[in-house]
């Protein structure tokens, strides 16, 4: 392993997010034996700007990072090995393991590979220090006649990382040489990309006529000595044959001088720059279009924003390929600029963070930033307290997020409610799902790109199994999802599981936003057994239908769930287990008891008296404090302090609620 930076080195503020953020990279970086945190140092500024492009241009100190060495070289044509060496040798293990570390030759062969295609690959030349760089362009002969060039180095290292260069030149003679030389100028830069800033510049000009070579260039000469028919025809002492010799030199020979291009992924920033053009309003940033949990938080906050007659705009991010994102209710609102002085982004903290490492400031300067994050741990992860940067404030929808960022947040924190709505319900039966009419029905929603861990379904089967262990009884569980993949042992598990009882049903697909809603108002009751919720927006919907909802009585849902809206299940506190949930290494989160949870089904099965009164009282406290135009008034009083407007000098009158 090549050692540790110098004392001191940390990860500037884009660095370090882009660390925590991306575990994937590190996975892979693992892989390659490449764990601390000056490894990804080195791969961002060999591979960032193809990840993280607008953040890309990051100042870290380059030459303590990469250009310290860890091994010394032996031979003229095996330099020290940098640690920027160092990284590529490792991390493109699957090219470089042809290569002997231990021997010189080894070393050697590295080099001539690195240098040759590995910096114009990786667009590395930058990277280099400039005695690299003057190493790379020094004369390894004198000059060579006719032309009177010498051989470059990298010309030299083309020849050692070519099998096929060294059937066909012998460089240590001069003829040999020579002919290296012609390759090189004619076809070898082009081939090996050596162009640009790593483009060879000769001491001597190429394309001028030289009237030591009879007023023939020297890449005419040089093209000449590559082509055996033409020296037997050709003479380049005789006028009469410089036409036929120029036109050996083919037309896209001529050396490249525009700049080396780095291989970047496109920047498109999905805004337009600009101040604001109205005095009030909302920019809505979020998963406008993308069918699942938080885009229906961007959704949420728009419908509760026009109740109250704030005006807003939406700019839509993408959610990703694994996301279905044709839900179209907001389209007419979509821009692709940010019309108004505040910002809100309905999105994840960690979320945020990617969206500014990928476009930059484009979507949050000259605007005041709104976090409206939601967050299912106890806490924020210190590893990503630079987010908080990002934004001016955050509004937080459940007592149990605000309390988890309240903790760690330098900026204000705002306990915010979220909009609750049903209204697109449509109405379906059973049969379109293969349900029986004839079953008082559970139904349990989540996302399987939610963490299985967390949503806990396993729970829901074998307290339903308990709860009704005849198989006898008129009861079924409906088990809906999206996003599972066939080849999760988890999902294979609990395919299993669901099929060793025939009243247990699994529906995997992802429905239009109405038709889900059908669904709900199709089954009987709620169960939600999971072990955190930022919110619990599906518990909510479901208690807006006015269904009994079973449920952990832990995290988000505490704000609405009790034992007087419903049926809370006892928990215990336990640690999250490794891999169950990013950052939750050290922290707790809820173990819904399986007993409280099986008498709850049972009780809300059996008990319809009683649960048509928690359901009706659980409707009743939805409707109250989740009502759009409730929300929306709350959202219209925060944003008119911002504007400094009291309501006689708003732009737009506050919805009164009393």
């Amino acid at each position: 392993m090549c050692p540790s930076p110098a004392l001191g080195f940390t990860l500037p503020p884009p660095l370090r997010l882009a660390w925590t953020l991306r575990d994937d990279i590190r996975a892979n970086l693992r892989q390659a034996g490449l764990t601390g945190e000056n490894d990804f140092a080195v791969w961002w500024l060999c591979c960032g700007h193809e990840a993280f492009p607008a953040a890309a241009s990051v100042e870290i100190d380059r030459e303590g990072l990469l250009h310290e060495v860890v091994d010394r070289g032996v031979t003229p044509d095996s330099p020290p090995l940098t640690r920027l060496m160092d990284f590529v040798w490792r991390f493109r293990a699957s090219e470089t393991a042809r290569f002997d570390r231990g021997s010189a030759a080894g070393r050697a062969a590295f080099t001539a590979w690195f240098f040759t295609s590995a910096v114009p690959e990786m667009a590395l030349w930058r990277l280099l220090s400039p005695e690299q760089r003057s190493w790379l362009h020094e004369a390894t002969t004198p000059p060579l006649a006719p032309v009177g060039l010498p051989l470059p180095r990298l010309a030299r290292l083309c020849w050692a990382a070519r099998h096929d260069l060294q059937k066909a030149f012998n460089p240590d003679t001069p003829d040999g040489a020579l002919a290296l030389l012609a390759w090189y100028v004619l076809h070898g830069t082009a081939e090996m990309q050596h162009t640009g800033e790593m483009a060879w510049r000769p001491p001597l000009p190429l394309d001028t006529p030289v009237p030591e070579l009879g007023g023939l260039s020297r890449r005419a000469v040089l093209a000449w000595t590559t082509d055996d028919e033409a020296r037997t025809r050709l003479d380049p002492a005789r006028p009469e044959h410089h036409a036929a010799i120029r036109a050996l030199v083919r037309p896209d020979a001529p050396e490249d001088s525009g700049p080396t291009r780095r291989k970047q992924a496109a920047v498109v920033c999905p805004v337009q720059g600009g101040p604001p053009r109205q005095a009030f309003g909302v920019n809505i940033i979020g998963y406008a279009r993308g069918e699942l949990g938080i885009g229906e938080d961007s959704r949420m906050f728009a419908q509760s924003l026009a109740a109250a007659g704030v005006p807003f705009a939406v700019v839509n991010v993408p959610a990703g390929a694994a996301v279905r994102q044709a839900d179209g209710w907001l389209d007419a609102c979509l821009v692709s600029e940010r019309p108004y002085p505040v910002s809100v982004f309905c999105l994840t903290g960690l979320d945020t963070a990617r969206l500014w490492l990928e476009h930059g400031d484009a979507l949050f300067a000259g605007r005041r930033n709104i976090g409206y994050w939601p967050w299912e741990l106890p806490t924020w992860p210190a590893g990503l307290a630079d987010a908080y940067g990002l934004v001016d404030e955050l509004w937080l929808s459940s007592t149990y997020t605000r309390d988890a960022f309240a903790a760690s947040s330098p900026v204000p924190t705002f306990l915010a409610p979220m909009a609750v709505s049903v209204d697109r319900l449509t109405p379906v039966p059973r049969s379109r799902f293969g349900l029986p009419d004839d079953r008082f029905l559970f139904l349990y929603v989540f996302d399987w790109n939610s963490y299985p861990a967390r949503k806990n379904p396993m729970a829901a089967i074998d307290a339903f199994r308990r709860a009704f262990p005849t198989g006898r009884e008129p009861v079924g569980l409906v088990l809906k999802t999206m996003n599972a993949r066939p080849e999760d042992p988890r999902w294979q598990l609990l395919q299993s599981a669901a099929a060793a009882d025939r009243r247990v049903a699994v529906l995997a697909e992802t429905l239009d936003r109405g038709e889900a809603l059908g669904l709900f108002a199709a089954c009987d009751a709620y169960v939600s057994p999971h072990r955190a919720e930022g919110f619990g927006r599906t518990l909510a919907e479901a208690m807006l239908l006015g269904r009994p909802v079973i449920a952990t009585a832990h995290s988000g849902n505490a704000d609405f769930l009790t034992p007087d809206t419903g049926f809370p299940v006892a928990y215990r506190l336990v640690p999250i287990a490794p891999g169950d949930y990013p950052f939750g290494e050290g922290l707790l989160w809820a173990e819904p008891c399986l007993e409280s949870l099986t008498e709850n089904m049972r009780l809300a099965a059996t008990q319809p008296a009683l649960a048509r009164r928690r359901a009706q009282a659980g409707r009743d406290f939805i409707a109250a404090r989740h009502d759009p135009r409730i929300v929306g008034t709350a959202y219209l009083r925060r944003l008119q302090e911002l504007a400094g407007l009291t309501p006689e000098r708003a732009t737009i009158a506050p919805i009164r609620t009393s």
